[in-house]
């Protein structure tokens, strides 16, 4: 019987990803560490599955998994994967799923169908923050089907490479523009989406307190609600801490589903007294601009997003041509009411 990559981990105590970055040359493992991983990996004859010849010049049938069906942004990406290969004609076949809700469960129920029934050559995944979606790229890399993330990330895993913002920064982003916005003093209140599952979410979040504990001073955050992509339940929230707080004038939706915020600005008549910076520029978002509900609204390069994903997996299937860097950041766009009308880059 072969040996496995998770063999080899076990016999030097480290992870799988660990043993795949080692094997295979790519940063983030002390020099030390990977002579002895390779060493132990020759000692006991295991062979990673990407000496395989690539496959032949066929149509490659790529399966992407993302999840949130009912965020704008998701929609808009989802389109991307599924007409991009067409447009440019790449001889790529796009198998794509977007699942409801954020269950780790339904997202590798989705894989499972991808790889095992409908045999896809590699996968394109937005993965959720769980240990078991980590392993299922781990054992996907180890049978040869590559898998590049997008839009989140598991850095401790051995997929190909990441596509995606840094949702840190984007989230020191919003918080500059939100201090700008305010000219250094006043009420915030963060809006996300909930406490777990969602990496971008939770970094966003990160990013904002951080960015405002250190050049923001004057400005008290309330407490994070969380809002379990309940459009309602955001709108009420908002109503009933715009009650109880007047001096609250800032909103910050790290959320994908924000509509609610929107609805309860301009219930309460303080479009333009209380200023909203949101993430991603879909149409929702640029219309409330155009309306004075939002302040700024923060893209991260949606077309990018859904085509370099397909064209790395096909240079490394096609070629075993592997990406120079393992993580490729999307840019930061901003629009406010002065250029929403300015085509950005992609349609974010």
């Amino acid at each position: 019987m072969a040996v496995t990559i998770q063999q080899v981990a076990e016999a030097c105590g480290v992870s799988r990803g660990t043993v795949d970055r080692a094997l295979h040359n790519k940063k983030g493992v002390r020099p030390e560490v990977a002579a002895q991983i390779q060493e132990a990996a020759r000692q006991m004859g295991y062979i990673s599955p990407r000496v395989r010849p690539a496959i032949d010049d066929r149509t490659v049938r790529i399966g992407v998994v993302l999840h949130s069906a009912a965020s704008p942004f998701m929609q808009i990406l989802a389109d991307i994967f599924r007409t991009h290969p067409t447009e440019v004609m790449l001889p790529v076949e796009t198998i794509v799923r977007v699942q409801e809700n954020r269950e780790p469960k339904l997202q590798l129920a989705l894989i499972d169908e991808l790889v095992e029934s409908l045999h896809v050559d590699g996968l394109v995944l937005a993965p959720l923050a769980s240990e078991r979606i980590r392993e299922r790229i781990d054992s996907l890399t180890e049978r040869g089907i590559p898998v590049v993330t997008v839009n989140t990330d598991i850095e401790d895993s051995s997929r190909l490479a990441y596509v995606g913002p840094d949702s840190i920064a984007s989230g020191r982003a919003a918080a500059a523009l939100m201090g700008l916005a305010l000219g250094g003093q006043g009420m915030v209140l963060p809006i996300t989406d909930q406490q777990f599952g969602h990496y971008a979410d939770s970094q966003r979040l990160s990013g904002f307190t951080a960015e405002m504990a250190e050049n923001f001073p004057g400005i008290h955050l309330l407490p994070p609600v969380s809002c379990y992509l309940d459009s309602e339940l955001i709108e009420r929230t908002v109503l009933r801490e715009l009650e109880n707080n007047p001096m609250l004038n800032g909103i910050y939706p790290s959320t994908a589903v924000r509509t609610g915020a929107f609805r309860a600005v301009q219930r309460a008549g303080v479009a333009g007294k209380v200023h909203v910076v949101v993430h991603d520029l879909t149409p929702d978002n640029l219309d409330m601009i155009r309306a004075g509900v939002v302040d700024f609204a923060i893209g991260q390069e949606v077309q990018v997003q859904g085509t370099l994903p397909l064209r790395l997996l096909y240079q490394y299937l096609t070629r075993r041509q592997a990406p120079e860097k393992r993580i490729l950041t999307t840019n930061i766009e901003i629009k406010f009411r002065y250029n929403t009308e300015i085509i950005p880059s992609g349609p974010d």
